[in-house]
C-alpha cells in the first residue's frame, strides 16, 4: 500500500505567475493615477505599464473600474493591518506616552502609508468625481481606536465631547491630504512634520482642557 501525498498549500507556477500579475498591474494603476489621474486611466494605458498584453490585462480585470475597486481593496487592507496593529497596543500604553508619542503611535502608520501611496489620496478625493474609494468598516476602525484613545486619557470629558474630538481628529488632516494630492514636492513635510504637530499640540490642549489623568507623562 502506497502512502497518499500530503497536500500541500504551496501555490503553483502559474498561480503565482497570476499573483504577480495582478500585483504588476495593480503597481501600474497606482503609478498612472499619481502622474494622470484617475480619469486619465485606460485599459491599454495599464497594459502598457504594467508590462503586459491587453488579452492577458482583460483575463484578470473585465475593466477600468475593477481594477480601481482591486487597488482601493489592497490599500483597505494594508490600512486594515494598521489599525489592528493599533487596537493591540496596551492601555497602559496610551496612559503613559506623552501626547506626542500617542499622535505618533495613533496617526503617524497611517500618514506615512498614505504619503508612501499618493494615489490613494487621489482615489479618496478624486479631482474628477470618476471614482472614488471608500470604506465604511475602515473607518469604523479608526474611529473606534481613536475612541479608546481619548476615552483612557480623558475619562472626565463626556461622551459626546470625546465623540466630537474623534470626528475632529478624522477630519482634521482631510485638508491636508487635498494639499498633498496637489504639490507633490509638499506631500511629506506637510503629512509627516506638519500635520502630527497640529494634531499633538491639539490632544494636549483637550489634556489642558480635561485635566491629565493621574500618572500620564506630560
Amino acid at each position: 500500500m502506497t502512502d497518499k501525498k500530503k497536500p500541500t498549500s504551496s501555490r503553483s507556477p502559474q498561480q503565482t505567475r497570476g499573483h504577480e500579475r495582478v500585483a504588476a498591474i495593480l503597481d501600474a494603476c497606482a503609478r498612472l493615477i499619481v502622474i494622470e489621474g484617475v480619469a486619465q486611466l485606460t485599459m491599454h494605458g495599464l497594459a502598457r505599464e504594467g508590462g503586459t498584453s491587453i488579452g492577458s490585462l482583460y483575463h484578470f480585470f473585465p475593466d477600468k473600474q475593477s481594477v480601481l475597486e482591486a487597488l482601493g481593496d489592497r490599500h483597505i487592507k494594508a490600512l486594515v493591518v494598521i489599525m489592528q496593529e493599533m487596537m493591540a497596543i496596551d492601555e497602559s500604553v496610551w496612559i503613559e506616552e506623552s501626547a506626542g508619542d500617542v499622535i505618533a503611535r495613533l496617526i503617524l502608520p497611517i500618514l506615512q502609508y498614505i504619503e508612501e501611496h499618493r494615489d490613494l489620496v487621489s482615489m479618496i478625493y478624486p479631482l474628477d468625481g470618476t471614482y472614488r474609494l471608500s470604506s465604511p468598516d475602515l473607518r469604523r476602525r479608526i474611529e473606534d481606536t481613536y475612541a479608546r484613545m481619548l476615552e483612557l486619557r480623558l475619562p472626565t470629558a463626556t461622551a459626546d465631547a470625546r465623540q466630537v474630538y474623534v470626528l475632529a481628529l478624522v477630519e482634521l488632516p482631510m485638508g491636508a491630504f487635498q494639499v498633498a494630492q496637489k504639490s507633490s514636492a509638499l506631500s511629506r513635510r506637510l503629512l509627516i512634520e506638519e500635520l502630527p504637530r497640529a494634531l499633538i499640540a491639539y490632544l494636549e490642549a483637550l489634556e489642558r482642557i480635561h485635566g491629565l489623568p493621574s500618572g500620564l507623562s506630560g
